[in-house]
C-alpha cells in the first residue's frame, strides 16, 4: 500500500513539474528575445556614444555591466537568497508544489531523513520555509518570502 501511495505521489509531482515547465517555456523564450533586443539597443547606443564623445560612454558601460550581472543571475547564477546545497534546492522544488512532511520529502527527493532534517533546519533559519501541523503531523511549506 505504501509503495502505491509513493508511486502515485511521484507520478503526481512529475506531472505537476511537466505542466509547470510547459507553462513557463514561452516566458523563457520571451525573456531571451528581450535580452537580444536589449543587446541590440545597447550596441546602437554604444555606437552613438562613440560618435558623440566620452561623456556618455560611462553611463552606457554602467548599464551594460548591470544588464550582464542580471543576465548571469537569471541564467542560473545563485542569488543571495537561493538555497546553497543540492539537498536544499530539491526540498524547495518539492515544496513549490505544496506542503510536505519529512516522510513525504524522503520519498519525493530520494534523500535520507537526517539529510532532509538538516536542510530543513537551515532553510527555516534562513526564513525560506515554515513549519505547521497538517493532519496532526509536522509539515513544511515555503514561506511567503521564499
Amino acid at each position: 500500500m505504501a509503495r502505491a501511495i509513493t508511486a502515485d505521489l511521484l507520478v503526481q509531482v512529475c506531472a505537476e513539474i511537466d505542466a509547470r515547465l510547459a507553462e513557463l517555456r514561452p516566458a523563457v523564450q520571451e525573456y531571451q528575445q528581450l535580452l537580444d533586443a536589449a543587446d541590440a539597443l545597447e550596441a546602437d547606443a554604444a555606437r552613438a556614444t562613440a560618435e558623440e564623445g566620452p561623456a556618455d560612454a560611462k553611463s552606457v558601460r554602467t548599464v551594460a555591466t548591470r544588464r550582464r550581472a542580471r543576465r548571469r543571475s537569471a541564467a542560473g547564477g545563485r542569488g543571495p537568497s537561493a538555497p546553497r546545497t543540492a539537498a536544499a534546492q530539491a526540498i524547495v522544488a518539492a515544496l513549490e508544489h505544496g506542503s510536505h512532511t519529512v516522510g513525504e520529502l524522503v520519498v519525493v527527493t530520494a534523500m535520507s531523513g537526517p539529510e532532509i532534517r538538516e536542510s530543513l533546519r537551515a532553510l527555516q533559519r534562513a526564513g525560506k520555509i515554515t513549519r505547521a501541523k497538517r493532519e496532526g503531523r509536522t509539515a513544511y511549506a515555503l514561506s511567503g518570502t521564499a
